[in-house]
């Protein structure tokens, strides 16, 4: 069975190997082994706190990961605040308009502002799956986060964020990157990405132009590029979507890759769960349907996907369903509905 749960120390050769195989743009999982054992570090310090709201909830930062049979196959993270201490640099789509009375013409000429909007919001990261065909895979990997939050709702803030990887070719390149950000640097996409990954994206604000970006300037495949999700990143994206993200407004500033943001208690799972007690049996009533469910606790969190049966108030579950969770008769259990792969 595939259960979600919170990282361990001794996961860290597991998480380097999806760095490794995430490739270039999830810099979220840098494939930096010093860098992901300080994030397994943060993650394991923020399941065992006992006071989430406190004045450092912005360094908050819970990683999960999916397993089967002891086996890890995936990895995602909430960061309680984008940023954390320093500016969360998006590009802003915009449309300025140029207008001249006397000569009665009248522009309206997209751009892109380099802006830190989203600084402090709360961010789902670090999203990878080895094996996302794998029947509700990647929809419990990316989906338990969100359980996780309904359960601890009273901890996180109102706004939520997620990166998209944006568009580039087998050899790492992305046009977008291409057209702006290398002028400025003179560093190839997969450096500039290193870089961020290791050091921050206080550079950018040292080194990109403050001014507005006028797309026509731009070379067509750049500006094809703009909002474009890349393919490996496709299933993650129409889950998110699924679940009320909106992709509108805001860029990635690499790769302009579309960043999703969403109202959290607007979201599907927020407004599409109950937290029920529960009875085990190994006959399940003929009522009884796959759905996600998650135990209530935070330290010792799972997720997993299940057969419930819902009578009277109460979610009948297997025996198999309640060890991956670690539930017993008269626990909670938290279940939502599933949707389409």
């Amino acid at each position: 069975m595939l259960i979600v749960r919170p990282v361990r120390i001794s996961d860290l050769p597991a998480i380097e190997r999806l760095a490794l195989a995430s490739g270039v743009g999830v810099t979220s999982l840098p494939a930096n082994r010093e860098k992901l054992f300080e994030k397994l570090q943060r993650s394991i310090a923020s399941f065992e706190s006992e006071t989430i709201a406190d004045i450092d909830a912005a360094h908050d930062y819970y990683m999960l990961v999916l397993e089967e049979d002891g086996v890890v196959l995936g990895a995602a993270a909430i960061a309680g605040a984008a940023g954390f201490d320093e500016p969360f640099y998006t590009y802003r789509n915009e449309t300025l308009v140029h207008a001249s009375r006397a000569l009665k013409v009248n522009n309206r000429i997209h751009a892109l502002t380099m802006c830190h909007d989203l600084t402090g919001m709360v961010q789902l990261c670090g999203f990878f799956c080895e094996h996302p065909t794998q029947p509700y895979a990647a929809q419990l990997l990316s989906r338990a986060r969100l359980m996780f939050l309904a359960g601890q709702r009273q901890h996180f803030g109102r706004r939520i964020i997620a990166e998209m990887l944006g568009v580039h070719d087998a050899a790492g390149q992305s046009p977008f990157w291409d057209a702006i950000g290398r002028r400025f640097f003179n560093m190839d996409f997969p450096q500039v990405e290193q870089a961020f990954s290791e050091h921050s994206k206080t550079f950018v604000a040292e080194l990109m132009p403050p001014y507005p970006i006028y797309v026509p300037l731009l070379p067509d495949a750049a500006q094809h590029a703009i909002g474009q999700v890349h393919p490996a990143f496709e299933q993650p994206c129409r889950i998110l979507t699924r679940e009320g993200f909106e992709a509108d407004q805001y860029l990635d500033i690499f790769d302009g890759g579309a960043v999703l943001t969403a109202e959290i208690d607007r979201l599907f799972t927020l407004n599409n769960n109950d937290c029920l007690p529960v009875e085990i049996s190994a006959s399940l009533p003929d009522s009884a349907q796959d759905m996600l469910l998650s135990n209530t606790l935070c330290s010792e969190f799972r997720s997993a996907v299940g057969k419930v049966a819902r009578v009277d108030g109460v979610a009948w579950i297997n025996p198999d369903v309640a060890r991956a969770l670690d539930l017993a008769c008269g626990q909670s259990v938290r279940i939502s509905p599933l949707q389409g792969e």
